[in-house]
């Protein structure tokens, strides 16, 4: 849904920012003759070299208001290092991003199995609005009425909120996913007397939360933070204009989710300062307006910590085939077999030294 920009140019800006900034003032107060122009790549005549016109350094940008004392931070409980786990993929592991995606195919699945299932979870306004059965705020999250529904919406889940898990972290993007699509049910039901279902409310509160988020710390990110915000931006446009224009889409279950993730990532999403430390070293450290508490933020944590020592007691891993790395290679191609045994032990013949 979203203009694909790499979180490496991101993270680039981010790095330049923080580690940069001080050497590049140091440098042009130090050598002025940094302040000059280029070497030009054409010819030019004596008479065009005298009367070049020459370029001040460019102007650093004034972060003294996104500056944290340490004393500060270090005495506020709602105040944390900025822990970004850029790295998240690892072997046999999942982001809850995924997660999500793999649990949504499963019910849709089940759905097809059991069609009572979608008259279970599917939103249901008069219910709701009478204190009813209050689970259908969240259930029709899971819930899809096509393969196209589900296949549109896993789509953009899965492009714009591994992004997202990383910059705010499990916890509050569980959290954030989960309060946006019961936002939009809930306007939906306010609004709305027809049923409907699908995580298409709770996918437009991811891509508002980053927005939000973007927005936020333009200072930090520089142009390809405005650059991913903007085509957020025009992309929640076009599917709200879409949404107006067909009868069939919810279209109060997309505003409801777009305000309600907003208003997530506003109150409870990162709000990074820079500080000074001790050693003269700089850190980014995240204090949001209001802390989700510890138990709510920790469940992404302990679920998967569950999940670990349930596998450990089932014993997966006797069950396991012990077969070679690469079995659809067994022979090289003079003929002779691979000793999968030797190559594991026998270091890099690249990295060997010479003798």
């Amino acid at each position: 849904m979203t203009n694909r920009h790499s979180l490496s140019s991101l993270l680039a800006a981010l790095l330049f920012t923080l580690l940069h900034q001080s050497a590049a003032q140091h440098t042009f107060q130090q050598k002025p003759w940094l302040r000059r122009t280029a070497r030009p790549t054409f010819r030019t005549t004596p008479r065009q070299r005298s009367t070049r016109t020459t370029y001040a350094a460019p102007r650093q940008a004034d972060l003294t208001s996104h500056y944290l004392d340490y004393d500060d931070w270090a005495t506020d409980k709602k105040a944390r290092l900025w822990n970004v786990k850029l790295n998240s993929r690892r072997p046999n592991s999942y982001s809850w991003t995924s997660k999500i995606v793999l649990a949504n195919v499963a019910m849709y699945a089940l759905q097809a199995w059991k069609p009572a299932v979608t008259n279970w979870g599917v939103k249901i306004s008069d219910k709701i609005l009478r204190g009813e059965e209050l689970y259908r705020l969240i259930s029709p999250v899971f819930l899809h009425g096509s393969v196209f529904h589900l296949f549109s919406n896993m789509y953009s889940l899965q492009r714009l909120g591994k992004h997202t898990e990383q910059m705010f972290g499990p916890g509050r993007f569980l959290t954030g996913y989960l309060a946006a699509g019961a936002a939009g049910n809930l306007l939906s039901a306010i609004n709305s007397p027809n049923p409907a279902l699908g995580a298409s409310g709770a996918v437009f509160g991811v891509m508002a939360g980053f927005y939000v988020f973007l927005n936020r710390h333009d200072w930090l990110l520089g142009r390809q933070g405005d650059a991913f915000s903007s085509a957020i931006m025009q992309t929640l446009l076009m599917n709200l204009a879409i949404g107006y224009v067909n009868p069939m889409v919810d279209n109060w279950g997309h505003l409801g989710g777009a305000l309600g993730g907003a208003a997530m990532a506003y109150y409870f999403g990162p709000r990074l300062f820079l500080t000074e430390l001790p050693d003269g070293g700089r850190t980014i450290v995240d204090r949001p307006i209001i802390r989700l508490p510890s138990a709510i933020e920790s469940i992404p944590e302990r679920t998967g910590n569950m999940w670990t020592r349930m596998t450990r007691r089932m014993q997966i891993w006797r069950f396991k085939a012990d077969l070679p790395a690469k079995p659809w290679r067994p022979k090289r191609k003079n003929g002779a077999p691979l000793d999968y045994q030797r190559r594991m032990d026998t270091p890099n013949q690249s990295i060997r030294p010479k003798e």
